[in-house]
């Protein structure tokens, strides 16, 4: 797992204490929240994933997904097929409003 803003691993992005409360970790190096994403219902995050923010990217791709060091899994790459698609949806609507 890693620091959604900062990239620098971290052991865990949140704990559950006594009675079920959740406590999200801050992350050693920039002494943020290491994954906000935690608490946030999939609609935000896939907001946030259609406004291009790296955090969003980090938390899918490092956080949420099984991490495999040699293979790409198929759920990345669906993921990535879906945002180049929207990346280009995006520009075209750019390039039809502008002219």
């Amino acid at each position: 797992m890693i620091c959604v803003e900062c990239g620098e691993p971290v052991n865990d992005t949140y704990r559950i204490l006594e009675g079920g409360v959740i406590r999200v970790t801050r992350c050693e190096s920039c002494k943020q929240v290491a994954d906000r994403y935690v608490e946030h219902e999939f609609v935000i995050i896939f907001l946030d994933l259609v406004l291009h923010k790296h955090q969003a990217y980090r938390h899918i791709l490092f956080n949420r997904l099984d991490y495999q060091e040699t293979l790409i899994s198929p759920r990345i790459l669906q993921l990535s097929f879906f945002v180049v698609l929207l990346d280009a949806y995006h520009k075209t609507q750019l390039r039809h409003m502008g002219g």
